[in-house]
Protein backbone atom coordinates (compact mmCIF):
# COMPACT_ATOMS: atom_id res chain seq x y z
CA UNK A 1 0.00 0.00 0.00
CA UNK A 2 2.34 2.26 1.02
CA UNK A 3 4.84 1.47 -2.11
CA UNK A 4 1.29 2.94 -4.43
CA UNK A 5 1.28 5.61 -2.71
CA UNK A 6 4.60 6.78 -3.24
CA UNK A 7 4.48 5.87 -6.68
CA UNK A 8 1.47 8.39 -6.67
CA UNK A 9 4.05 11.01 -5.59
CA UNK A 10 6.67 10.84 -7.84
CA UNK A 11 3.80 11.22 -10.87
CA UNK A 12 0.97 13.33 -12.21
CA UNK A 13 -2.58 11.52 -11.35
CA UNK A 14 -5.83 11.96 -12.78
CA UNK A 15 -7.95 14.46 -11.24
CA UNK A 16 -11.21 11.86 -12.47
CA UNK A 17 -10.85 9.20 -15.12
CA UNK A 18 -13.29 10.82 -17.76
CA UNK A 19 -11.07 13.71 -17.84
CA UNK A 20 -8.21 11.92 -17.84
CA UNK A 21 -9.89 10.28 -20.66
CA UNK A 22 -10.66 13.83 -22.31
CA UNK A 23 -7.17 15.22 -21.81
CA UNK A 24 -5.33 11.52 -23.26
CA UNK A 25 -7.52 11.80 -26.52
CA UNK A 26 -7.33 15.94 -26.96
CA UNK A 27 -3.59 15.30 -26.61
CA UNK A 28 -3.43 12.50 -29.10
CA UNK A 29 -5.41 14.46 -32.12
CA UNK A 30 -3.37 17.47 -32.07
CA UNK A 31 -1.42 17.66 -35.31
CA UNK A 32 2.15 17.02 -35.09
CA UNK A 33 2.17 20.04 -37.07
CA UNK A 34 0.81 22.00 -34.51
CA UNK A 35 1.92 20.14 -31.38
CA UNK A 36 4.60 22.44 -29.99
CA UNK A 37 6.62 19.58 -29.03
CA UNK A 38 7.00 18.20 -32.85
CA UNK A 39 7.91 21.83 -33.80
CA UNK A 40 11.38 21.15 -31.99
CA UNK A 41 11.26 17.84 -31.76
CA UNK A 42 14.82 18.12 -34.28
CA UNK A 43 16.40 20.69 -31.79
CA UNK A 44 15.76 18.62 -28.36
CA UNK A 45 16.82 15.69 -30.22
CA UNK A 46 20.28 17.70 -30.69
CA UNK A 47 20.20 19.22 -27.03
CA UNK A 48 19.74 15.70 -25.70
CA UNK A 49 22.77 14.55 -27.47
CA UNK A 50 24.74 17.71 -26.46
CA UNK A 51 23.88 17.12 -23.15
CA UNK A 52 24.73 13.85 -22.46
CA UNK A 53 28.09 14.42 -24.00
CA UNK A 54 28.53 17.00 -21.81
CA UNK A 55 27.39 15.02 -18.75
CA UNK A 56 29.66 11.68 -18.98
CA UNK A 57 32.60 13.91 -19.98
CA UNK A 58 35.06 16.05 -17.57
CA UNK A 59 34.92 19.48 -17.61
CA UNK A 60 39.24 19.62 -18.67
CA UNK A 61 38.64 17.14 -21.58
CA UNK A 62 40.58 18.35 -24.98
CA UNK A 63 38.81 21.59 -26.02
CA UNK A 64 37.08 22.55 -23.10
CA UNK A 65 39.63 25.34 -21.76
CA UNK A 66 42.14 23.93 -24.14
CA UNK A 67 43.76 22.21 -21.52
CA UNK A 68 45.32 18.30 -21.67
CA UNK A 69 42.68 15.55 -20.52
CA UNK A 70 43.24 14.93 -16.83
CA UNK A 71 41.11 13.24 -14.63
CA UNK A 72 39.09 10.65 -16.65
CA UNK A 73 35.06 10.55 -17.37
CA UNK A 74 32.72 12.33 -14.54
CA UNK A 75 31.98 9.93 -12.08
CA UNK A 76 29.55 6.80 -13.04
CA UNK A 77 27.33 7.19 -9.79
CA UNK A 78 27.08 10.86 -10.94
CA UNK A 79 26.25 9.98 -14.68
CA UNK A 80 23.39 8.09 -13.40
CA UNK A 81 21.98 10.13 -10.97
CA UNK A 82 21.77 12.87 -13.79
CA UNK A 83 20.43 10.41 -16.28
CA UNK A 84 17.52 9.35 -13.97
CA UNK A 85 16.17 12.76 -14.16
CA UNK A 86 16.96 13.44 -17.67
CA UNK A 87 14.37 10.65 -18.37
CA UNK A 88 12.18 11.91 -16.23
CA UNK A 89 8.01 11.36 -17.11
CA UNK A 90 7.83 15.24 -17.91
CA UNK A 91 8.60 16.23 -20.82
CA UNK A 92 11.68 18.60 -21.35
CA UNK A 93 9.33 21.53 -21.74
CA UNK A 94 11.55 24.31 -20.12
CA UNK A 95 13.55 24.28 -23.40
CA UNK A 96 11.10 23.27 -25.76
CA UNK A 97 9.26 26.66 -24.77
CA UNK A 98 13.00 28.46 -25.13
CA UNK A 99 13.90 26.85 -28.92
CA UNK A 100 10.33 27.79 -29.97
CA UNK A 101 10.57 31.73 -28.68
CA UNK A 102 14.17 31.76 -30.34
CA UNK A 103 12.53 30.24 -33.77
CA UNK A 104 9.62 32.43 -33.63
CA UNK A 105 11.83 35.62 -33.63
CA UNK A 106 14.40 34.30 -35.87
CA UNK A 107 11.68 33.58 -38.02
CA UNK A 108 13.93 29.75 -38.46
CA UNK A 109 12.57 28.18 -41.43
CA UNK A 110 10.70 25.20 -41.23
CA UNK A 111 13.51 22.04 -41.30
CA UNK A 112 16.58 23.92 -40.21
CA UNK A 113 18.09 23.74 -36.80
CA UNK A 114 18.34 26.81 -34.80
CA UNK A 115 21.77 28.37 -34.20
CA UNK A 116 24.29 26.91 -32.16
CA UNK A 117 23.89 29.80 -29.29
CA UNK A 118 20.13 28.69 -29.07
CA UNK A 119 20.74 25.12 -28.49
CA UNK A 120 23.19 25.76 -26.17
CA UNK A 121 20.77 28.31 -24.16
CA UNK A 122 18.10 25.37 -24.55
CA UNK A 123 20.57 22.90 -22.43
CA UNK A 124 21.63 24.99 -19.76
CA UNK A 125 18.04 26.00 -19.13
CA UNK A 126 17.25 22.04 -19.00
CA UNK A 127 20.29 21.20 -17.07
CA UNK A 128 19.76 24.03 -14.28
CA UNK A 129 16.31 22.68 -14.28
CA UNK A 130 17.31 19.82 -13.77
CA UNK A 131 19.87 20.11 -10.96
CA UNK A 132 17.09 22.04 -8.98
CA UNK A 133 15.23 19.05 -9.10
CA UNK A 134 18.11 16.98 -7.98
CA UNK A 135 18.73 19.34 -4.76
CA UNK A 136 15.47 19.13 -3.69
CA UNK A 137 15.02 15.44 -4.35
CA UNK A 138 17.12 15.57 -0.76
CA UNK A 139 15.03 13.74 2.24
CA UNK A 140 14.32 15.02 5.21
CA UNK A 141 15.05 12.59 8.56
CA UNK A 142 11.65 11.88 8.97
CA UNK A 143 10.96 10.30 5.06
CA UNK A 144 11.30 7.12 3.90
CA UNK A 145 14.35 6.16 1.23
CA UNK A 146 11.57 5.11 -1.12
CA UNK A 147 10.72 8.79 -1.63
CA UNK A 148 14.08 9.62 -3.16
CA UNK A 149 15.58 9.39 -6.13
CA UNK A 150 18.18 6.50 -7.54
CA UNK A 151 20.83 7.21 -5.50
CA UNK A 152 18.80 7.10 -2.14
CA UNK A 153 17.60 3.45 -3.71
CA UNK A 154 21.11 1.93 -3.83
CA UNK A 155 22.16 3.12 -0.90
CA UNK A 156 21.51 4.68 1.80
CA UNK A 157 19.25 7.93 3.00
CA UNK A 158 22.49 9.36 3.92
CA UNK A 159 24.53 8.38 1.13
CA UNK A 160 21.45 9.37 -1.38
CA UNK A 161 21.69 12.80 0.05
CA UNK A 162 25.13 13.51 -0.38
CA UNK A 163 24.95 12.01 -3.75
CA UNK A 164 22.10 14.13 -4.81
CA UNK A 165 23.73 17.36 -3.74
CA UNK A 166 26.92 16.18 -5.69
CA UNK A 167 25.07 15.35 -8.76
CA UNK A 168 22.89 19.14 -8.55
CA UNK A 169 26.36 20.84 -8.29
CA UNK A 170 28.33 18.62 -10.60
CA UNK A 171 24.86 20.20 -13.37
CA UNK A 172 25.70 23.30 -12.34
CA UNK A 173 29.17 23.66 -12.67
CA UNK A 174 28.66 21.82 -16.45
CA UNK A 175 26.33 25.20 -16.48
CA UNK A 176 28.75 27.06 -15.74
CA UNK A 177 31.14 26.34 -18.77
CA UNK A 178 28.08 26.15 -21.26
CA UNK A 179 27.16 29.65 -20.19
CA UNK A 180 31.05 30.88 -21.05
CA UNK A 181 30.68 29.64 -24.66
CA UNK A 182 27.40 31.95 -25.16
CA UNK A 183 29.62 34.73 -26.22
CA UNK A 184 26.94 37.22 -24.74
CA UNK A 185 27.44 38.96 -21.36
CA UNK A 186 24.02 40.44 -21.08
CA UNK A 187 22.27 36.59 -21.59
CA UNK A 188 25.28 35.32 -19.68
CA UNK A 189 23.97 38.20 -16.91
CA UNK A 190 20.62 36.97 -17.75
CA UNK A 191 20.83 33.54 -17.00
CA UNK A 192 23.15 34.02 -13.57
CA UNK A 193 20.51 35.91 -12.28
CA UNK A 194 17.83 33.36 -12.95
CA UNK A 195 20.23 30.93 -10.94
CA UNK A 196 20.79 33.13 -8.46
CA UNK A 197 16.30 33.91 -8.02
CA UNK A 198 15.93 30.06 -8.57
CA UNK A 199 17.88 29.61 -5.28
CA UNK A 200 16.25 32.39 -3.23
CA UNK A 201 12.90 30.92 -3.99
CA UNK A 202 14.21 27.71 -2.79
CA UNK A 203 15.40 29.10 0.25
CA UNK A 204 12.34 31.40 0.17
CA UNK A 205 10.25 27.58 0.15
CA UNK A 206 12.68 26.08 2.67
CA UNK A 207 11.80 28.96 5.43
CA UNK A 208 8.36 28.81 4.83
CA UNK A 209 8.46 24.90 5.47
CA UNK A 210 10.21 25.38 8.71
CA UNK A 211 7.87 27.82 9.88
CA UNK A 212 4.98 25.62 9.46
CA UNK A 213 2.72 28.47 8.01
CA UNK A 214 1.03 28.10 5.32
CA UNK A 215 1.72 31.24 2.81
CA UNK A 216 -1.23 33.54 1.97
CA UNK A 217 -1.59 33.68 -2.11
CA UNK A 218 0.48 36.82 -2.43
CA UNK A 219 3.55 34.62 -0.93
CA UNK A 220 3.20 31.93 -2.74
CA UNK A 221 3.18 33.20 -6.28
CA UNK A 222 6.14 35.12 -5.65
CA UNK A 223 7.76 32.13 -4.54
CA UNK A 224 6.88 30.56 -7.69
CA UNK A 225 8.21 33.53 -9.60
CA UNK A 226 11.76 33.41 -8.29
CA UNK A 227 11.80 29.63 -8.10
CA UNK A 228 10.23 28.63 -11.53
CA UNK A 229 8.74 31.58 -13.43
CA UNK A 230 12.57 33.56 -13.19
CA UNK A 231 14.43 30.70 -15.14
CA UNK A 232 12.00 30.15 -18.29
CA UNK A 233 11.22 33.89 -18.23
CA UNK A 234 14.65 35.05 -18.65
CA UNK A 235 16.04 32.50 -20.84
CA UNK A 236 12.88 33.35 -23.27
CA UNK A 237 14.43 37.38 -22.80
CA UNK A 238 17.80 35.91 -23.59
CA UNK A 239 17.09 34.05 -26.66
CA UNK A 240 15.39 36.94 -27.75
CA UNK A 241 18.62 39.15 -27.58
CA UNK A 242 20.85 36.03 -29.18
CA UNK A 243 18.28 36.75 -31.70
CA UNK A 244 18.79 40.48 -32.47
CA UNK A 245 16.23 42.33 -29.77
CA UNK A 246 17.23 44.74 -27.43
CA UNK A 247 16.85 43.65 -23.92
CA UNK A 248 13.86 45.79 -23.26
CA UNK A 249 12.56 45.74 -26.28
CA UNK A 250 8.97 44.88 -26.64
CA UNK A 251 9.47 41.64 -28.53
CA UNK A 252 11.67 40.78 -25.23
CA UNK A 253 9.58 42.01 -22.85
CA UNK A 254 6.68 40.02 -24.31
CA UNK A 255 8.46 36.84 -24.63
CA UNK A 256 9.28 37.64 -20.94
CA UNK A 257 5.91 38.37 -19.49
CA UNK A 258 4.96 35.18 -21.75
CA UNK A 259 7.01 32.97 -19.59
CA UNK A 260 6.72 34.86 -16.56
CA UNK A 261 2.44 33.66 -16.88
CA UNK A 262 3.67 30.32 -18.33
CA UNK A 263 5.65 28.98 -15.07
CA UNK A 264 2.89 30.83 -12.78
CA UNK A 265 0.26 28.41 -14.35
CA UNK A 266 2.81 25.38 -14.97
CA UNK A 267 3.54 25.75 -10.97
CA UNK A 268 -0.38 26.53 -10.10
CA UNK A 269 -1.55 23.16 -11.81
CA UNK A 270 1.35 21.31 -10.70
CA UNK A 271 0.56 21.95 -6.94
CA UNK A 272 -3.01 21.75 -7.45
CA UNK A 273 -1.90 18.04 -8.76
CA UNK A 274 0.46 17.28 -5.56
CA UNK A 275 -3.19 18.39 -3.76
CA UNK A 276 -4.76 15.63 -5.40
CA UNK A 277 -1.84 12.87 -4.90
CA UNK A 278 -1.23 14.02 -1.15
CA UNK A 279 -4.38 13.28 -0.51
CA UNK A 280 -4.80 10.08 -2.16
CA UNK A 281 -1.86 8.98 -0.03
CA UNK A 282 -3.37 10.47 3.02
CA UNK A 283 -7.19 8.06 1.89
CA UNK A 284 -5.02 4.87 1.17
CA UNK A 285 -1.95 4.89 3.49
CA UNK A 286 -1.69 2.26 6.57
CA UNK A 287 -0.52 4.79 9.25
CA UNK A 288 0.76 8.19 9.57
CA UNK A 289 3.96 7.02 9.71
CA UNK A 290 3.83 7.76 5.40
CA UNK A 291 3.03 11.43 6.27
CA UNK A 292 5.97 13.47 6.76
CA UNK A 293 6.59 16.87 7.85
CA UNK A 294 7.46 18.04 4.24
CA UNK A 295 4.48 16.33 2.64
CA UNK A 296 2.18 18.20 5.28
CA UNK A 297 3.84 21.60 4.21
CA UNK A 298 3.42 21.25 0.95
CA UNK A 299 -0.77 20.13 1.27
CA UNK A 300 -1.02 23.31 3.09
CA UNK A 301 1.09 24.96 0.74
CA UNK A 302 -1.11 24.07 -2.41
CA UNK A 303 -3.40 26.37 -4.36
CA UNK A 304 -6.51 24.71 -3.17
CA UNK A 305 -5.55 25.23 0.47
CA UNK A 306 -4.23 28.48 0.19
CA UNK A 307 -7.50 29.63 -1.93
CA UNK A 308 -9.82 27.85 0.75
CA UNK A 309 -8.80 30.39 3.47
CA UNK A 310 -8.96 27.90 6.15
CA UNK A 311 -8.65 29.97 9.42
CA UNK A 312 -7.36 26.62 11.23
CA UNK A 313 -4.86 25.73 8.76
CA UNK A 314 -1.74 26.06 10.47
CA UNK A 315 -2.83 23.70 13.50
CA UNK A 316 -2.83 20.83 11.26
CA UNK A 317 -0.35 18.18 12.28
CA UNK A 318 1.62 15.86 9.88
CA UNK A 319 -1.19 12.54 9.75
CA UNK A 320 -4.05 11.27 7.62
CA UNK A 321 -6.94 12.01 9.59
CA UNK A 322 -5.94 16.14 9.68
CA UNK A 323 -5.15 16.16 5.61
CA UNK A 324 -8.21 14.51 5.23
CA UNK A 325 -10.18 17.06 7.16
CA UNK A 326 -8.82 20.10 5.60
CA UNK A 327 -9.83 18.53 2.30
CA UNK A 328 -13.39 19.12 3.45
CA UNK A 329 -12.81 22.55 3.90
CA UNK A 330 -11.28 23.21 0.46
CA UNK A 331 -14.69 21.09 -1.22
CA UNK A 332 -17.07 23.16 0.93
CA UNK A 333 -14.82 26.49 -0.30
CA UNK A 334 -14.13 25.28 -4.13
CA UNK A 335 -10.91 24.96 -3.41
CA UNK A 336 -9.95 23.00 -6.28
CA UNK A 337 -12.33 25.23 -8.86
CA UNK A 338 -10.41 28.31 -7.66
CA UNK A 339 -6.99 27.00 -8.35
CA UNK A 340 -8.19 25.52 -11.98
CA UNK A 341 -9.09 29.15 -12.78
CA UNK A 342 -6.21 30.69 -11.36
CA UNK A 343 -3.57 28.44 -13.56
CA UNK A 344 -6.15 29.13 -16.36
CA UNK A 345 -5.96 33.01 -15.58
CA UNK A 346 -2.23 33.10 -15.39
CA UNK A 347 -2.50 30.86 -18.94
CA UNK A 348 -4.64 32.95 -20.53
CA UNK A 349 -2.01 36.18 -19.56
CA UNK A 350 0.67 34.18 -21.07
CA UNK A 351 -0.80 33.82 -24.74
CA UNK A 352 -2.34 37.59 -24.61
CA UNK A 353 1.76 38.61 -24.37
CA UNK A 354 2.31 36.86 -27.23
CA UNK A 355 -0.01 39.67 -29.30
CA UNK A 356 3.28 41.64 -30.25
CA UNK A 357 4.68 38.67 -32.14
CA UNK A 358 4.28 37.92 -35.75
CA UNK A 359 1.47 35.18 -36.50
CA UNK A 360 3.74 31.73 -36.91
CA UNK A 361 3.09 28.26 -36.40
CA UNK A 362 5.85 28.40 -33.68
CA UNK A 363 3.28 31.50 -32.15
CA UNK A 364 0.71 29.14 -31.97
CA UNK A 365 2.59 26.62 -30.60
CA UNK A 366 3.63 28.99 -27.55
CA UNK A 367 0.01 29.19 -27.72
CA UNK A 368 -0.93 25.62 -26.90
CA UNK A 369 1.98 25.00 -24.52
CA UNK A 370 0.07 27.49 -22.56
CA UNK A 371 -2.98 25.27 -22.32
CA UNK A 372 -0.67 21.98 -21.86
CA UNK A 373 0.55 23.54 -18.38
CA UNK A 374 -2.80 24.45 -17.38
CA UNK A 375 -4.65 21.42 -18.01
CA UNK A 376 -6.12 19.27 -15.07
CA UNK A 377 -3.83 16.80 -15.47
CA UNK A 378 -0.65 18.44 -17.51
CA UNK A 379 -0.98 15.31 -19.92
CA UNK A 380 -0.07 17.40 -22.34
CA UNK A 381 3.49 17.85 -20.91
CA UNK A 382 3.89 13.85 -20.25
CA UNK A 383 6.01 11.34 -22.65
CA UNK A 384 4.18 9.74 -24.70
CA UNK A 385 4.53 6.36 -23.02
CA UNK A 386 3.28 8.03 -20.09
CA UNK A 387 -0.04 8.86 -21.77
CA UNK A 388 -0.26 5.22 -23.15
CA UNK A 389 -0.57 3.98 -20.03
CA UNK A 390 -2.80 6.89 -18.89
CA UNK A 391 -5.15 5.63 -21.82
CA UNK A 392 -4.33 1.66 -20.52
CA UNK A 393 -5.65 2.82 -16.82
CA UNK A 394 -9.32 4.69 -18.03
Amino acid sequence: MLATAVRALRGPVLCSRPLARRAAAAVAEVPAESNPFSIVKDDLKLMKLRIKALVENTLDEPGRGGRSRSSGRSHPLLQEAAREFFERRERAFRPAVVLLVARAVEATAQGEPVTSRQCLLAEIVEMMCTATIVHDSVLEDDEEAMLGNVAHKTYSQNAGNKVSVLAGDFLLARCSVALSQLGDLTVVELMATALESMVEGGVVKYQCSVSKVAPDLKDYESRVRLKTSSLIADACRSAAILAGEAQDGPVANAVYDYANSLGLSYQVMFDTIRYHQILELAQSAESDASISERILQEFISSPPVILSEIAQVNEATACRAALIELSTHVDAKSGLAHAVALSKKHADAAKAALSVLPDSREKRALGMMADFVSQEDQVGLQRAKYREVVAAAV
